[in-house]
């Protein structure tokens, strides 16, 4: 079951070598999986923006890249079928929340994702059902 990474670590400051290199490490292994959504991302602006406004269709993508973000460094999950209900809904707000300078409400977060699930699902015939029960 993918997880999502909360809370606070303490690092020795003589394992902070050791840490930096760990987390470089992590990054690197996650690098095609951040690839692989961000073109994705990219995919769903030009989706956007040939049915809304220029102004709704960068909002919504802003907070998908936000939700990218989020599943690359926050999240062990390797491929999008793997998201989970929480992960999509609960986690994501929270995190966003706490870490990004943004006025955007939970219902602009709701629905900005379930447009990027349900753009998976018919464009790009990526389903995850259990993600898009947590956004309705």
């Amino acid at each position: 079951m993918p997880n999502v990474f909360t809370g606070k670590i303490v690092i020795p400051s003589g394992k902070m070598d050791e840490y930096l290199q760990a987390l470089k490490e992590f990054e690197d292994a996650r690098q095609p999986f951040r690839d692989y959504l961000e073109n994705l991302g990219a995919e769903f602006t030009e989706y956007l923006l040939e049915k809304y406004t220029h102004k709704t269709a960068h909002k919504h993508t802003f907070i998908i890249e936000m939700f990218i973000e989020f599943l690359c460094a926050h999240t062990d999950v390797e491929n999008l079928e793997e998201v989970t209900k929480g992960m999509a809904n609960s986690h994501f707000r929270k995190w966003y929340h706490r870490k990004v300078v943004d006025y955007a409400t939970d219902n602009e977060l709701k629905v900005a994702v379930k447009k990027f699930f349900l753009f998976l699902n018919s464009e790009k015939n990526i389903k995850n059902e259990q993600a898009l029960s947590g956004l309705k």
